[in-house]
């Protein structure tokens, strides 16, 4: 018979300390086995050659839609312009016939003629293949004034446009500002628009100049009636429809071609005549 040996285990051995002992315990072989990176190796890979190929075909459609002459710009239309022609917004936008539409960058075009200072605002709208829609807000010119030694335009709130120039000469009335009347400015385009919307027996619109004074107010010379109006502004609703009623008044007299000069402040009213109506009769 074969002998069958007894095989013990091995003790930990055994450390003795005083009145107590450890066994410490011995460590087994580890079975763990690393992961397998291949597939995850092959996988980035993949998706990374993949990308490339993705990328370096989109860059050749683009350079190839790019130059086809199917996406050439045939029409550009322009809207909203006054001032400015449509040949000279199609040149700002720098956008011309025969250049590939899908190579024009709207934000750039937008920018372009957003530099010019006629124009506030723009709207620019792109139908392919080759179709462009330009809409335009212009800045509108309602004064002149004087900045240093040059005479420029200025809009409805006294904002600088740009230098006047005789190319594009437009007559308007001449807008100056007293020193401490710059807080009044703001409300300027508000106190124009109810003045030449009260029921006065004159034309205010063609105005040969304006003036925020001290002294005055709000002045105005009238060209065509050869007189100028003076309105308090501390209490313009107020003074303005004073102003309807003396107007009026003296209208209905047959006296106002006599007067050169009507002031309305408060509960004050001077009226100055080139001479007295009694001298005509």
């Amino acid at each position: 018979m074969a002998r069958v040996a007894a095989i013990k285990k091995k003790r930990a051995p055994i450390s003795i300390s005083g009145n107590t002992y450890t066994r410490s315990k011995t460590r087994k072989p580890s079975n763990r086995k690393f992961p397998n990176l291949w597939p995850w190796v092959l996988t980035l890979f993949t998706s990374f050659l993949f990308i490339v190929i993705l990328s370096v075909a989109l860059l050749y459609l683009y350079r190839f839609f790019t130059v086809s002459e199917y996406f050439a710009v045939k029409d550009v239309q322009v809207a909203g312009n006054v001032r400015l022609g449509s040949a000279e917004i199609q040149k700002l936008a720098e956008i011309s016939p025969g250049m590939n539409s899908l190579a024009v960058r709207m934000g750039a075009v937008e920018a372009r003629l957003l530099d010019n200072p006629w124009i506030a605002g723009v709207s620019v709208k792109r139908e392919l293949p080759g179709s462009f829609y330009i809409t335009v807000r212009e800045r509108v010119p309602r004064y002149w004034g004087r900045r240093d030694d040059k005479v420029v335009y200025l809009d409805s709130r006294g904002d600088i446009i740009c230098e006047v120039e005789p190319a594009k000469f437009t007559s308007l009335p001449f807008l100056s500002v007293d020193p401490g009347m710059e807080p009044w400015f703001g409300l300027l385009p508000d106190m124009v628009g109810s003045l030449e919307t009260a029921s006065l027996p004159l034309d205010v619109n063609n105005a040969a100049w304006v003036r925020l004074s001290r002294s005055g107010g709000m002045e105005l010379f009238l060209e065509n009636a050869d007189m100028t109006l003076g309105i308090g502004v501390e209490d313009w609703t107020t003074n303005l429809n004073r102003l309807a009623l003396v107007l009026g008044d003296l209208s209905r007299r047959g006296e106002l071609k006599y007067v050169r000069s009507v002031k309305v402040d408060g509960d004050s009213v001077w009226v100055e005549a080139a001479r007295s109506p009694a001298a005509d009769r």
